[in-house]
């Protein structure tokens, strides 16, 4: 395995922004991985394990220390029963892919996550989830290289902490595992989640199939999100997060929107909120006596609300479409026009409001 020396990240990233990584290599199974590791630990590096770059903002200054891509590969059907299959995805796979090959076989779990930029490996990271599918839901393990025992590791899907944009991977164990692979637990005879409402309104009183759903899903998509891998314009997806609340705040938010921007706006409020009660674990240990009364708002709501659809700062833009998107505007943005221009938003969406929207990628080398 070779271990390069100032490599540029920006061409790594959806966003094709980001400074030089001071050391960087490539990583294929876990004596690559053994290798990287023991490395960083005699020169006294910190390390970031890099996937797909589609979920990540690097800074101007870059990273001071080892990036780790990976780039192994694989699908592979490691069980396969009446009702249905274990498919074993390598962690550097393609997550659409994935999703393709799935639908191909008309397998259930994982359509509504169609058109979904970067690796397998991240959907675990963030526990991606989209048009009311959640990845954990399907997720049987996790097998991860640990940096610190140098072993493989075969994580069930119960101890992965798994939560609204959530995991060990990124909370309580960042930067201690390689995501290898992903078993993902498919069924063949399922139901379409019509969940989301434009779904809901295109299938109406039909039984659509995964191929079905997932063509509706990329035409939704297409019209709100620069495809990273196809847009000009470069981005990491998201940029928000969407605010999840209690009954209190949200009404503390309809009464805000109420003075802000009057009655007619808490009525669109009121159309676009959605009920959910099924993938917010970390919310609900907290809120237990409100579990089912959580409401998720939608960011982008709240920042068209604000006035905020066409902001500019420096190079980034907020893509009109789907205001929840930054993009590159210029295409020589900075990694400091984009922070600056989510910074504005923020405040702004706080001052009026009375909500601190979150940011969804993950921010490297600040």
């Amino acid at each position: 395995m070779q271990i390069q020396e100032s490599v540029l990240l920006a061409p790594y990233t959806s966003f094709k922004i980001g400074g030089v990584a001071r050391w960087f290599c490539v990583v294929g199974d876990q004596f690559d991985a053994l290798e990287a590791y023991e490395f960083a630990k005699n020169h006294q590096l910190k390390t970031f394990v890099l996937g797909g770059g589609s979920n990540i903002l690097v800074s101007d200054e870059g990273f001071n220390g080892l990036v780790i891509k990976v780039v192994n590969k694989g699908i592979e059907v490691i069980n396969n029963n009446d009702n249905d299959v274990l498919l074993k995805v390598a962690s550097g796979e393609v997550w659409d892919e994935v999703v393709k090959f799935a639908v191909k076989n008309n397998w259930w779990g994982i359509e509504n996550l169609s058109r979904i930029p970067g690796s397998t490996g991240a959907i675990a990271v963030q526990n991606v989830g989209a048009y009311g599918q959640e990845a954990s839901k399907v997720i049987e393990s996790v097998a991860v290289f640990n940096k610190e025992t140098h072993q493989i590791l075969n994580l069930p899907a119960a101890n992965c902490g798994f939560a609204y944009r959530q995991s060990i991977f990124n909370s309580a164990d960042k930067g201690k595992h390689i995501i290898f692979n992903i078993v993902f637990k498919l069924e063949k005879n399922g139901k379409p989640n019509l969940d989301y409402r434009d779904l809901k309104m295109k299938f109406q009183g039909q039984s659509p199939k995964p191929d079905q759903i997932r063509q509706e899903i990329i035409a939704i998509r297409d019209k709100k999100f620069p495809f990273p891998k196809e847009a000009k314009l470069g981005n990491a997806g998201s940029f928000f997060k969407n605010p999840i609340l209690s009954p209190e705040a949200y009404q503390a938010l309809k009464d805000r929107v109420l003075g802000e921007f009057g009655k007619e706006k808490v009525d669109e409020l009121e159309k676009k909120k959605f009920l959910d009660s099924t993938i917010l674990t970390a919310v609900k240990i907290v809120l237990k006596e409100n579990q089912l009364n959580l409401v998720k708002v939608p960011a982008a709501f709240l920042i068209d609300l604000c006035g905020l659809k066409n902001l500019q700062s420096g190079g980034a833009g907020i893509n009109p479409n789907q205001p929840l998107v930054i993009i590159n505007q210029t295409g020589q943005a900075t990694a400091r026009d984009v922070l600056n221009l989510a910074n504005i938003v923020r405040q702004t969406v706080l001052a009026k409001t009375g909500i601190e929207l979150q940011f969804e990628p993950e921010l490297i080398g600040f």
